[in-house]
């Protein structure tokens, strides 16, 4: 099978196309390599496609335009961004930038709609991974609107930990400034809740290195 095929089936609500749709989408993508730290996109910009990450990364932001940065997510390989404004038209709401030497499949809005329109069961899966970042967000507001720093940092750990729950050893690839920025802190808020969590027992911090001493009540702590 088709590298760039493998790369398609990668993402969740393409997961199911049919092998001519799939082939379809893969011979009018085009692959787009970024240096680190470069900006794929921005905020207010009409972007001409899905960018699905195939190596490296994509950090996912926004700003006020006075400086101060939040932090939506931070794709890895399979994940995807653009789905929405493929089919609702506006102007897409955040910005975007490489994390780490970085390549992109993109997937022209036309056809990735057409397709959509042409496979049911594709349709069904867009709508639940909509859903999904609808949640996503809930849970960015609730975790930004009522909870201290510190609980928000409790809660990053134990979400990091999720992604490889046989370990009690989080490695982080971000910055702690790339971090503060996902939870709506300052670096220093940050590096002040790593020793507030790690005097409490709950964690020993070597950033970027943190092992998870208590687990159960890190989780506690994490929900107030």
């Amino acid at each position: 099978m088709p590298q760039a095929v493998l790369n398609l089936r990668r993402i969740e609500f393409l997961a199911g196309l049919p092998m001519a749709a799939a082939e379809e989408l893969a011979g009018i993508a085009e692959m787009r390599r970024f240096p680190d730290g470069a900006r794929v996109y921005t905020q207010g910009d009409q972007i001409p496609g899905v960018y699905v990450v195939v190596k490296g990364g994509l950090k996912v932001f926004r700003t006020d335009g006075r400086g101060r940065v939040q932090v939506l997510q931070f794709l890895k390989v399979g994940d995807c961004v653009g789905e929405v404004p493929v089919f609702d038209g506006v102007p897409i709401a955040s910005s975007a930038e490489s994390h780490g030497e970085t390549e992109c499949w993109l997937i022209p809005s036309a056809p990735l709609r057409q397709v959509v329109h042409r496979h049911p069961e594709v349709a069904e899966m867009l709508i639940q991974h909509f859903a999904a970042k609808v949640r996503h967000l809930v849970t960015l507001v609730e975790t930004l609107s009522l909870h201290s720093v510190p609980e928000r940092v409790a809660q990053l750990l134990i979400e990091a930990h999720e992604a490889n729950p046989t370990r009690s050893i989080v490695e982080f690839q971000e910055t702690q400034e790339d971090l503060a920025q996902c939870i709506g802190a300052s670096r220093e808020a940050f590096s002040r809740a790593l020793r507030l969590l790690t005097d409490l027992g709950l964690i020993q911090s070597t950033f970027p290195v943190v092992r998870i001493l208590d687990l159960g009540k890190l989780q506690r702590y994490a929900k107030g």
